[in-house]
């Protein structure tokens, strides 16, 4: 859940979260009544260990002397109060309760019909939760899972290099059937940082971003890792495509873990490791927003290193093929046919255009593949933006103005 959670805390509006591994246990707790029978049995709806901090308080309405409540408390805060009958057949009316609340906690079972009235508890808590085994099967699984359904960027829960050896492997192969999403993890500062370096720079991919170091928040919490990785997953997904991370404001963020050098945050550029640095404002911040793209070839240029970059292209891509989706199989492979295609994405560009995202552009067809049968081919060509992030300046003081003339 911690993955969940720091995304939606670096800005993205929707997660779709895929538990992994298998066996576990759902932790559990027995309610007895008036003459300390079992009667009814609260179970988490999940398996795993936070089950165990759950807790439940049976006890009279505050409101209503004709109702009971049960209280759920996760920790020290209450997550959920359900209301149920009082008197004769306790059981079943909490039973009942539970299952109309549609709780996403827990789940209630009478086990016994007993005196008819629960006995008052207080901060009892569920026990014997215990998490599902995960290894790399289960990430293999849960990649899988995903591919059918629309999301833009993956972030893991864990540190783990084969993994995130199979994160990108995923990625590249579902990029290249038409999916156009990206990927971020990261290691631990524990992690030698010439080991981080080295394995950020073996990824040199444009589609993978890796987070070299972390921050602490305002809430005293360490994020370094895998939930620093899923913070600027969040915070890539929220971004416009006009935006760039670069220089990038980590909501909530009081101090750096793992701070660089100067030295070392060049080398962690040139190796595609995206950084945190302390801006002149003293808040923690993006040093430069790259992936681990850093060996442009002759198909490749440098734009593909930089995320702002690569989401811009993505997005052209993407909403060409949403525009075309439709026309395809109602128009004729004409020049009147082909005209509409070209219109059509050309309008995209334009608009692109306008919103900044690029500079110029245009649509052609490729005159080195004529169409033929139910065939056509195109070439679009554009300049896309770049964000303003290295500004240069010559300073130049004199210790007088020149003499006037006598």
């Amino acid at each position: 859940i911690d993955t969940a959670l720091e995304a939606f805390r670096g800005g993205c509006r929707r997660v779709v979260a895929y538990r992994l591994g298998t066996g576990g246990a759902k932790a559990l707790l027995n309610l007895q009544d008036s003459e300390s029978a079992n009667v009814v049995e609260i179970e988490a709806k999940y398996e795993g260990a936070r089950g165990n901090n759950f807790a439940v308080t049976i006890r009279d309405s505050l409101a209503d002397d004709t109702k009971r409540e049960l209280l759920l408390y996760e920790g020290a805060t209450l997550r959920q109060i359900i209301t149920f009958t009082k008197g004769a057949g306790e059981p079943q009316a909490l039973v009942d309760a539970v299952a109309s609340s549609n709780s996403p906690y827990i789940a209630a079972t009478k086990t016994a019909d007993g005196s008819g009235v629960l006995a008052a508890v207080t901060q009892q808590p569920l026990t014997g939760g215990q998490d599902p085994t995960v290894n790399g099967e289960s990430y293999s699984a849960g990649l899988s899972a995903i591919e059918a359904i629309d999301w833009n960027i993956l972030a893991v829960d864990t540190e783990d290099t084969a993994t995130h050896a199979v994160v990108q492997t995923y990625i590249d192969r579902v990029r290249n059937e038409g999916k156009r999403v990206l990927g971020v993890v990261g290691e631990p500062t524990s992690v030698p940082l010439a080991t981080r370096l080295a394995n950020a720079r073996a990824f040199n991919d444009p589609a993978i971003i890796y987070v070299t170091n972390g921050f602490k928040g305002s809430d005293g919490v360490t994020r370094e890792g895998y939930k620093a990785a899923a913070r600027v997953a969040g915070m890539t997904a929220a971004a416009q495509i006009t935006e760039s991370l670069t220089h990038y404001v980590v909501r909530g963020a009081t101090e750096l873990i793992g701070a660089l050098t100067n030295a070392e945050i060049e080398q962690a550029i040139q190796s595609g490791a995206l950084v945190f640095t302390m801006s002149a404002q003293k808040q923690v911040h993006i040093e430069y927003g790259i992936n681990t793209f850093v060996t442009p070839t002759a198909d490749m240029d440098a734009g593909w290193k930089k995320i702002r970059r690569v989401r811009t292209r993505d997005n052209l891509m993407d909403r060409i093929v949403a525009t075309w989706d439709p026309l395809i199989g109602k128009i004729n492979n004409s020049p009147d046919g082909r005209a509409t295609l070209i219109a059509a994405a050309q309008g995209i560009i334009n608009r692109m255009i306008a919103e900044g995202a690029l500079l110029q552009g245009t649509i052609f067809e490729d005159p080195n593949n004529p169409p033929v049968g139910d065939s056509a081919w195109f070439v679009v060509q554009v300049d896309d933006l770049d964000s303003a992030e290295k500004v240069y300046i010559t300073f130049q003081f004199r210790f007088a103005p020149p003499a006037e003339n006598q």
